[in-house]
């Protein structure tokens, strides 16, 4: 116990630290909520996967803006500021949903990988750049 009090300390006092856990904890239940979305249309609806994909990327979007403005980077702004905010966060989801699609496609059509497995590497290439972009341009501390 007391090197879990410990350990607790030294992550408490690194706040990049204690956001990259937030950001991993906000990420996984949302790459959980795309990874379902993906499989409910292709496995049970029949859609084509990459639709599916689109469809669950969208999805995990709004629940991880959400999350992140929130918990994760304690960003509290507001009114105007939401929107402009808001707009910067669609920027980078949109290149990132560009960059998921085309690993995607390329894994599973190319490569002959299962679609799932390409699904797991596109998206842990995805959550580096997220993280990246949203933690030092999106959700940037305001002086």
């Amino acid at each position: 116990m007391i090197w879990f009090n410990f350990l607790r300390q030294k992550i408490v006092s690194q706040p990049l630290v204690k956001e990259l856990i937030k950001f991993s904890i906000v990420g996984s239940t949302s790459a959980l909520i795309n990874f379902l979305v993906l499989i409910f249309l292709t496995e049970i609806l029949a859609v084509w996967y990459l639709v599916s994909s689109i469809f669950g990327f969208i999805i995990s979007a709004l629940f991880n803006f959400s999350l992140n403005k929130i918990w994760t980077f304690r960003n509290d702004q507001g009114g105007k500021d939401i929107f402009f905010q808001a707009n910067k966060y669609l920027l980078v989801v949109s290149i990132s949903l560009i960059f998921n699609t085309i690993i995607l496609f390329g894994l599973t059509d190319y490569l002959n990988f299962d679609y799932r497995f390409s699904w797991f590497l596109a998206s842990i290439l995805v959550a580096l750049w997220n993280f990246t972009l949203n933690r030092w341009w999106t959700f940037k501390k305001v002086s």
